[in-house]
């Protein structure tokens, strides 16, 4: 075999094995997300990557089911006859179709003006891309994977489980980078300022600064009248609400159209507490303020609530940094609520 047969292979051998590794991820996901919704009636997690509200509700569920069942069959064997491969990418055709949907809904709606995108693709984009090369994988592998890669080599299985892993890591980094810095410019009822330290003598940190500077242009351009600010008590007695408080009104946001809630000493608490207090209120139109790397898991956390909101990110003008440290340790902690509103 040439030189040339030999490296066409290997990118062959390659390409299909992380393949499947994606769709092992994406079964795996997706078989936990709707397992949770048939036994406790959880919100369904496969909206953080696909969005199946076109189709009408039995469709989407049965689509949902069979891709599942088609990625899940891809990871553990490569078809090979022909009716099979068809078979079986049949729901994977209708969910790239449905992610190359989701990305010109959301292009539509940053030419609206409905959101600004802080990151030029969507996370649906590099949905449609992953599922394009399972798709391709599904129908073209067995005939270009090398023989005796087919089985189950370990070397194949190494490559599967390494694209796995990495999935694993870049799933709710794509969701920050994507997700979180897209600002949401709509009207609503009531914005949610998230938290942060305050130095002990009242003055926020950048990082809050930030936080509270986006949340005032926010409201002063209309988008919002009335202000939760919700943060814990910091170890030396400040009160992270009161400060942050006390720091629009400097800015000239109106007393009666800020609400102090010094409970939210963690993001679930802030989540927990606002989403009873704006309800007493009649208010359910809600934005949720903080950084990039918070709004992903600031909106699994009111989606658990029974709340829907939408996101606004920070503008790093205090704090320009880029949170590296942040952003590693929000990985693990997406994780973790992601599956602790599976088993709630």
């Amino acid at each position: 075999m040439s030189a040339e047969k030999k490296s066409s292979k290997g990118f062959a051998w390659l390409f299909v094995s992380s393949a499947r590794g994606l769709a092992a991820f994406i079964a795996l996901y997706s078989l936990l997300s709707l397992g949770a919704v048939a036994l406790s009636g959880a919100h369904n997690q496969n909206a953080w990557w696909i969005d199946f509200s076109f189709l009408p509700s039995m469709l989407s569920a049965l689509e949902q089911v069979l891709l599942t069942f088609a990625l899940g069959f891809f990871a553990v064997h490569i078809p090979k006859h022909i009716v099979t491969r068809l078979v079986v990418s049949v729901p994977v055709l209708v969910a790239l179709f449905t992610a190359l949907v989701n990305t010109v809904t959301v292009y539509s709606m940053a030419a609206e003006g409905t959101i600004i995108l802080g990151f030029p693709l969507p996370f649906s984009a590099f949905v449609a891309i992953g599922l394009f090369c399972i798709l391709i994988s599904i129908l073209v592998g067995y005939t270009y994977l090398p023989a005796t890669d087919r089985p189950g080599k370990p070397s194949t299985v190494f490559v599967a489980t390494l694209a796995f892993l990495c999935t694993v890591v870049l799933f709710p980094l794509g969701q920050m980078h994507c997700f979180g810095t897209t600002n949401y410019r709509v009207e609503v009822d009531a914005a949610v300022v998230f938290g942060a330290q305050v130095y002990p003598n009242g003055t926020p940190s950048p990082v809050l600064q930030d936080r509270l500077d986006t949340a005032i242009q926010f409201y002063k351009d209309g988008y919002t009248p009335l202000l939760v600010m919700s943060g814990g008590i910091d170890i030396d007695g400040t009160s992270e609400a009161v400060a942050m408080s006390n720091y629009a009104q400097a800015q000239g946001v109106a007393a009666e159209d800020i609400i102090i809630d010094e409970q939210g000493s963690t993001t679930q608490q802030t989540a927990r507490n606002t989403v009873y207090t704006l309800r007493e209120s009649g208010l359910y139109k809600v934005a949720a303020v903080s950084n990039f790397y918070h709004l992903a898991r600031i909106k699994m956390l009111y989606l658990a609530e029974g709340l829907d909101v939408v996101t606004v990110p920070s503008v790093a003008n205090k704090d320009p940094r880029y949170p590296f440290f942040n952003v590693l340790r929000e990985i693990p902690g997406w994780w973790y609520y992601w599956f602790y509103n599976l088993v709630e």
